[in-house]
């Protein structure tokens, strides 16, 4: 600078003009090195392998969720017949029957007279009737022999065929008494167990009320019901898993009726599932959460669940992608809770999930992985 100064001493000017142009230069200088800085000072994330899974490939079973309830095949609710009292009482809560076993007699001495009395009608009704069938006979002969008219072996005929009739009546008379008779020793119409007893001997029970309940503990079955616009998924052989209201355990059933039309004021469509494993009599009218699957498998990828992010409305995951990290959209085809994994859509093949939680400003944040 001096020995410019020294040349052009004697143009002021000018030198001033050089100075400047220097002073420019290397301003311009600094700022290309610090707006170059930035760029290399930019710090990457650092994560080890344990961060990150893979993604795998599987497939996923479409399901149709629905809720219902587990009930015996054969069960029976017992009336009382007739209006009579308790004389005993023979069965208790809890205890196994057999089909025919008694279960309550009642006092039922005015049917067993009425029967009586039907029985005697009926006797004296058939004797009548071979007495007319022996006229009748004899004066088929007389007729036969000339003695007597047609006329008269008619009326014989005729009042044998009015004695039958009477003998028919009676007959149904004594049905209807026996009938009535028998009503007072209630039996049990199947094999199973009883789940409730309204009788007590002594009591006075009137005709048309429930003395017992009984259900059969060794054939239950699932009752459910679905919406009628998703009656597709409904097919005779369905395979089905679920769980009992109380039981951790996922069991397995098959579709074995389905209603043949929709309840018209819930449009619901009913239908009853085979369980493959037995199940406890204690579960007979518990809560039963299901899934009725598809036959056919939809082609996915394998993530652990707890993974994604937001699951319950607009999922999606944190991966690494060509070394930067990215938050990716999904579509959810299967929640598995039993292995911690999820079949979804919506990643690349080398997308490595990240099992740490990051923040929208690192978004294409470089990234560094140790893989010690």
């Amino acid at each position: 600078m001096q020995s410019l100064a020294r040349f052009y001493g004697k143009n002021p000017a000018q030198l001033f003009k050089i100075s400047l142009l220097c002073l420019s230069a290397t301003l311009a200088a600094c700022q290309k090195e610090n707006t170059a800085q930035p760029a290399e000072s930019v710090k990457k994330i650092e994560l080890i392998q344990q961060d990150l899974t893979s993604v795998k490939h599987g497939e996923s079973i479409s399901k149709t969720d629905f809720t219902g309830t587990i009930r015996a095949v054969n069960q029976s609710s017992i009336q009382a017949q007739v209006t009579a009292t308790a004389t005993s009482v023979s069965a208790q809560v809890g205890q196994s029957v057999t089909k025919g076993q008694v279960l309550v007699r009642l006092n039922n001495q005015d049917n067993a007279a009425r029967l009586a009395q039907s029985q005697a009608n009926l006797a004296s009704a058939q004797a009548q009737a071979n007495q007319a069938k022996l006229m009748m006979q004899r004066k088929q002969r007389l007729l036969n022999q000339g003695f007597i008219s047609q006329v008269e072996f008619e009326q014989s005929r005729v009042d044998y065929q009015a004695q039958l009739e009477n003998v028919n009546v009676q007959q149904s008379s004594v049905d209807i008494a026996r009938k009535a008779d028998q009503d007072g020793t209630i039996y049990s119409p199947i094999s199973g167990v009883i789940t409730k007893r309204q009788v007590e001997p002594g009591q006075t029970v009137a005709a048309g009320a429930t003395l017992f309940e009984i259900v059969d503990p060794n054939h239950l079955e699932i009752q459910a019901q679905l919406p009628s616009d998703m009656q597709s998924a409904l097919k005779i052989g369905q395979n089905i898993e679920y769980r009992i209201q109380g039981n951790p355990n996922t069991l397995t059933a098959s579709l074995s009726r389905i209603s043949p039309i929709a309840d018209p004021a819930s449009r619901q469509i009913e239908f009853f599932a085979q369980p493959s494993e037995r199940i406890n009599s204690l579960s007979i009218g518990a809560f039963v959460e299901g899934s009725i699957l598809a036959s056919n498998a939809i082609s996915g990828q394998i993530i652990p669940l707890d993974t994604i992010q937001n699951i319950d409305s607009k999922p999606y995951v944190w991966v690494v992608r060509n070394q930067k990290i990215l938050r990716v959209n999904l579509n959810i085809l299967e929640q598995r809770y039993s292995d911690n994994s999820a079949v979804v859509q919506g990643l690349q093949n080398s997308d490595l999930i990240s099992r740490v939680k990051f923040t929208e400003d690192d978004i294409q944040r470089p990234v560094s992985i140790n893989r010690e």
